[in-house]
């Protein structure tokens, strides 16, 4: 099954320079406090833009950006992440936002908008840490599905013909001796051909290869439904559920109903 991946995690930041300013909220210390990531701040959107059309981005890990700072600028990032179909969660920090400006990022694939609460900073960094540990969690299920995914791909390019079939007999809940009937072959021959699956995806018996090829087959549906609907605008490999979709707020981390 798949398994998540472990790796830490990364904050790709881009906000302004609070240069001592009282009256500036500092995103980096507030995002740093009692976290286990790593803030990798970005010195500007042109810098953010070259990352992501590079790959340099790690992964698991979001990018945050203060749209105080780059205005409808936050649009360039959303279409650069589509153009790399990089599916990194993008969180974005405002003071107030016209609603057509929230539902273009939120169709546009933006994780969650935080708006900034200067009365209460306490909240609002508990909002906007919550968030983040949200985006990260669902990147790096989403990593350790696209690592599983691409192995998977590796091992099914390299079976035979013949193993390809019996596979497809064993999806189908077939014995071993009806596959060997099927295909007139020896029964000793389709055990050996069966042994070599199990092998090949590291599985112990036919329920857990049912269960893995199962899976893998579950998300090729997934992708190519995303690739056929999305690529021309969106350009993402996964999309997060609904449930987890981040709701406009100033208090702690909510989610649509």
């Amino acid at each position: 099954m798949i398994d998540s991946a472990n790796e830490s995690a990364a904050v790709f930041l881009l906000a302004r320079q609070t240069n001592g300013e009282t009256a500036t909220i500092d995103l980096k210390s507030m995002i740093e406090t009692g976290s286990d990531w790593s803030v990798i701040p970005c010195s500007s959107s042109d810098q953010l833009l070259e990352w992501i059309s590079e790959g340099r981005l790690e992964r698991p890990g979001c990018l945050v950006v203060d749209v105080e700072l780059i205005g409808d600028g936050f649009q360039r990032v959303q279409k650069a992440l589509s153009e790399a179909n990089c599916s990194a969660p993008l969180i974005l920090v405002a003071g107030e936002l016209p609603i057509e400006t929230v539902v273009h990022a939120f169709e546009n694939g933006a994780w969650t908008v935080v708006l900034k609460s200067a009365d209460n900073a306490q909240k609002f960094s508990g909002s906007l840490r919550d968030h983040i540990r949200q985006a990260i969690d669902w990147d790096r299920f989403q990593v350790g599905m696209e690592k599983a995914h691409r192995k998977r791909n590796r091992i099914l390019d390299g079976l035979t013909e013949r193993q390809r079939k019996v596979l497809n007999c064993v999806m189908e809940g077939m014995p071993t001796k009806a596959i060997a009937a099927n295909y007139n072959v020896s029964k000793r021959l389709i055990e050996f051909e069966r042994s070599h699956l199990l092998s090949a995806f590291g599985v112990g018996g036919t329920a857990e290869l049912t269960a893995v090829v199962g899976e893998h087959r579950i998300v090729e549906k997934l992708l190519d439904r995303y690739h056929r609907f999305d690529s021309a605008e969106v350009g993402r490999s996964f999309q997060r559920p609904m449930a987890l979709r981040g709701s406009v707020s100033r208090s702690t981390v909510q989610v649509d109903e």
